[in-house]
């Protein structure tokens, strides 16, 4: 197994990835700024990760000892992620997915998850932040031949997002889109200039999943950066279920609707089920249903 996770098989259909280019990875990295803290790597670190440094350790710390209920919000984070791709995935049959908004790799990533249901299925990771595409294309790798590719671009600039996706994903056909980690930092303007965007871009029987933290918690984080002199880089702007409710607007929701996040579709688990959080999230669907993949 080669770095990253590229398969050596000689097996026809697993074909062996370019090694990745560490030595180029630190010289391209070498001027990123990690005295910011940065919700990327905020969101690893309350999930457990170690792909954050000390600015983000020293902040989310802070943060934990005032919001204990962050480390639910970052695991039901990665849940519902999870959930919405075997949704996507095995019951509406979407055999492209994009994910806008690239978490730093930490469990159940999403071309492991789709390939698990159908290993078919191709994943696109997209992200504007050099730091975290570095770390996607060293560790977001399929073991199967073409099963994830990545383009350094965000729902900042959608125009370059989707110049990079019409290059990777077939746009004629169904996608499952996901922005769990991309909406949060854009204000309203941007927010639905990009989603825009993407639904004019979107073929019939494409889904939208969004999961945005709202309420308390987004006021909070942003009101402790302040007192303590600390900018974070895509602090997330402050905007209630409402406001996510009527990004669906055009889209046909999927049930249960746009829910906190371990309400939303929750499975059997051996876990304590989390209560409600300040995260809300939804699935729609883009009108005009299409046959399931294999299907007349």
């Amino acid at each position: 197994m080669t770095e990253g996770g590229a398969n050596s098989s000689s097996n026809p259909y697993l074909p062996t990835a370019p090694e990745f280019d560490w030595a180029a990875a630190t010289r391209d990295l070498g001027n990123i700024g990690t005295a910011m803290p940065s919700m990327a790597r905020l969101w690893n670190f309350w999930a457990g990760g170690k792909d954050n440094f000390l600015a983000d350790q020293s902040f989310g710390q802070h943060v934990e000892a005032i919001y204990p209920r962050i480390v639910d919000m970052a695991y039901s984070r990665l849940r519902f992620r999870a959930r919405v791709v075997r949704t996507l995935v095995g019951e509406h049959g979407i055999g492209q997915l994009l994910v806008v908004g690239t978490d730093l790799p930490l469990r159940d990533e999403v071309h492991d998850v789709a390939q698990q249901v159908d290993p078919t299925v191709r994943v696109l990771y997209a992200d504007s932040d050099a730091l975290v595409m570095s770390h996607a294309r060293a560790r977001l790798n399929s073991a199967w031949w073409d099963g994830s590719k990545h383009v350094e671009a965000g729902l900042e600039d959608p125009d370059a997002l989707m110049e990079g996706v019409a290059q990777t994903l077939d746009l004629a056909e169904p996608v499952g889109v996901l922005l769990v980690n991309s909406l949060d930092g854009l204000d309203d303007a941007a927010a639905a200039r990009g989603l825009d965007v993407l639904h004019a871009a979107l073929p019939r029987g494409s889904c939208i999943a969004i999961c945005h933290l709202t309420g308390a918690t987004a006021c909070g984080l942003a009101a402790l950066g302040a007192a303590r002199g600390v900018r974070i880089s895509g602090s997330p702007h402050a905007r209630v279920p409402a406001d996510v409710r009527a990004w669906f607007a055009g889209l046909d929701l999927i049930e249960p609707g746009v829910v906190s996040a371990p309400r939303w579709r929750p499975e059997a688990s051996p876990w304590p089920r989390s209560g409600p959080v300040d995260l809300w999230c939804g699935v729609g669907s883009v009108p005009g249903a299409r046959p399931r993949r294999g299907t007349r």
